[in-house]
């Protein structure tokens, strides 16, 4: 069952102030912020946050002890939403994660890489540019139409 809050707690694995699919349709429509949560077998396949006033959606994506493992950050321009930035977190068997490698995204295809390691010696920051972004380009979803916006393989 999908579930709506105004915004997710991730420790707790629930909604804070949970609301009804209704209000949430009526923040989506003010562009207020509100999550979604959608079903997986024990606990939420992906969480996402959206706050179209700020032009934003985020798609989180959890293991099976309800940890984030994976953030799609997408920037709303016109009709369409762009995927900005993508962050994974690797836990490596610990409770905390020991590495967490996030990728920024600009329309132009340049792309800055940045790596937290807790076993390196130093972060890596690296630029590249001339990437395809083609596939970074999506529609806006309408309020419910969350399948497309919460692809975990994006290729």
């Amino acid at each position: 069952m999908t579930v709506y809050g105004r915004k997710w707690n991730f420790r707790r694995h629930e909604p804070v102030y949970p609301i009804s699919a209704s209000a949430a349709a009526a923040r989506d429509a003010r562009g207020d912020h509100y999550a979604v949560a959608l079903p997986g077998p024990d606990r939420p396949a992906a969480v996402l946050e959206i706050a179209w006033r700020q032009d934003h959606a985020g798609v989180w994506f959890l293991d099976d002890r309800g940890r984030q493992t994976l953030l799609y950050e997408f920037r709303r321009i016109g009709d369409r939403l762009f995927l900005h930035s993508v962050t994974e977190w690797d836990y490596g068997g610990n409770d905390s994660a020991v590495r967490v490698c996030e990728r920024r995204f600009r329309e132009d295809g340049q792309v800055r890489r940045i790596v937290t390691d807790d076993d390196a010696p130093e972060h890596v920051t690296e630029d590249r540019w001339e990437a395809d972004v083609a596939a970074h380009w999506e529609p806006v979803p309408r309020f419910g139409e969350w399948a497309s916006l919460a692809r975990r393989d994006r290729g």
